[in-house]
């Protein structure tokens, strides 16, 4: 059967005993789940110190135990899913000292019927990105006891259209973000005022490479010249599944990977009318509201 291995890791910075204690205790959890998060009315059962089952809509059923601790250094689990679909995994946290504080290790190792290896690897870029949203907000609850990411579930609403200008760049999702900051700044030297906006027309998660227009938007009459380097895009009017967050940048991928689950739950249904794409409603960095916007059918 196909072997799906999926590691990814980060420095905390607090003492081994600290991240360990708080990672063994089952009841922080929720706090730092890249995937509860997604799902605001999942129910939560702890069993015992060693056991966590959940059930929701859109996080599905499962429950995770705890097999073997080594004080400290590793913690091991058997990790179940009964719905969507039935499945079993190895899971491991590995914790290391290091100069900064803790690198903290997230390790899955499972398998796939032989029918379905043709989903393996992107099986295991969608885990990695789930491991790295977890990991992220861990170090934030770890270092601070906050996570500062806020998800608000708008819901459909009638997106009226909008016209932009922007700069397109294909990149690699690995530190994106600084090529994403660089580019706006790009964009606000020809154009001060205008809420910003980002269209992703691409997000492939295998190859770890994307596709994204980053920009401002202007008047539908916009006449002037686009200066160079950069596009004009325009959105029609579309039917839109939204959801909000709040809070550093860095967390932003929590909205859209709540918003995919959503669309996997069946709340809506994508539309290829148009890419998704987001507004930034307050461009404060540390505490600013995005829109993500997922065009529906």
């Amino acid at each position: 059967m196909p072997s799906v291995n999926v590691e990814r890791s980060l420095v905390i910075g607090a003492p081994v005993e600290r991240a360990f204690k708080l990672v063994r205790d089952f009841k922080t959890w929720p706090e730092w789940s890249p995937w509860l998060i997604a799902d605001e009315e999942v129910a939560v059962v702890f069993e015992n110190e060693d056991c966590y089952s959940w059930k929701g809509k859109v996080c599905g059923e499962g429950k995770m135990e705890v097999t073997q601790v080594e004080e400290g250094a590793e913690i091991q689990y058997d990790l179940s899913f009964l719905k969507p679909f039935k499945s079993r995994a190895k899971v491991r946290m590995v914790f290391e000292k290091v100069e900064e504080g803790t690198q903290v290790s997230w390790v899955m190792d499972s398998k796939l019927p032989f029918f379905m290896f043709w989903v393996r690897r992107m099986l295991e870029g969608f885990v990695g990105m789930d491991y790295e949203r977890g990991l992220n907000m861990l170090k934030d609850w770890v270092e601070t006891e906050n996570v500062p990411s806020r998800l608000s579930f708008e819901g459909k609403e009638r997106g009226e259209g909008f016209v932009g200008v922007g700069l397109k760049r294909s990149v690699s999702m690995d530190g994106f973000e600084c090529q994403m900051e660089e580019d706006f700044k790009v964009v606000r030297e020809h154009f001060p005022s205008g809420l910003g906006f980002c269209v992703y027309y691409d997000w492939n998660v295998v190859k770890r490479q994307m596709i994204y227009l980053i920009g401002v938007l202007v008047d539908e009459d916009f006449s002037d010249e686009v200066p160079e380097g950069l596009e004009l895009v325009t959105a029609p009017e579309l039917d839109l599944y939204v959801v909000k967050h709040q809070g550093p940048y860095r967390h932003l991928g929590n909205a859209w990977a709540a918003g995919i689950a959503h669309g996997r739950a069946k709340l809506f249904r994508h539309s290829k009318a148009f890419p998704p794409f987001e507004f930034y409603e307050d461009e404060d960095p540390e505490s600013g509201m995005t829109k993500v916007c997922f065009p529906m059918k």
